[in-house]
């Protein structure tokens, strides 16, 4: 297996969950638990964002998110949740989830694409990041992989304060 093939599939994993994350009612997505900071809303734009501003480094175009998609999502437009405090997260609210969902399900689109014609090679090129460089592999792993996942993490432990299932509950067993 490449390592282009492994993060494919280790993508299309996350990728996965966090669309199942978007099940559930506009209460069940924007919970917050007492002395919780953040909503699975909150989760799933801080990830889409993140992953949009990466394949923009990485493939020189800018990022999908722009003022359109932020005022049919009711999102904001700067940022994506690195550094914001609790209160501010906690205001999170997406307008129109399935406008939100088509934004997201863009940026997964741009990510596979990138990588369906990805060579290992490709991964080893240098790109900014916010302390200088790092590799297109280093990004995609640390950002995207590992990050997404332990939001994903998150999502669970929203979703089962809420009583609903994990998301991907059916993983593994088709």
């Amino acid at each position: 297996m490449t390592t282009v093939s492994f993060i494919q599939r280790s993508l299309a994993f996350t990728h996965n969950a966090l669309i199942d994350a978007r099940n559930g009612t506009d209460e069940e997505l924007h919970f917050v638990p007492d002395r919780g900071s953040h909503s699975i809303v909150w989760c799933l734009w801080h990830t889409s964002r993140i992953e949009d501003l990466i394949l923009g480094r990485i493939t020189d175009k800018d990022p999908i998110w722009n003022q359109e998609w932020a005022d049919k999502t009711g999102l904001p437009f700067d940022g994506f949740g690195t550094g914001m405090t609790d209160e501010d997260a906690q205001q999170i609210r997406v307008s129109d989830m399935q406008v939100f969902s088509d934004y997201q399900d863009a940026v997964f689109e741009r990510t596979e694409t990138f990588l369906a014609n990805a060579t290992d090679e490709d991964l080893e090129r240098e790109i900014p990041a916010r302390k200088g460089t790092e590799t297109v592999g280093e990004a995609i792993s640390l950002h995207m992989m590992g990050h997404f996942n332990g939001h994903r993490g998150e999502i669970n432990t929203l979703r089962g304060m809420q009583g609903l299932p994990t998301v991907m509950a059916a993983q593994g067993t088709h």
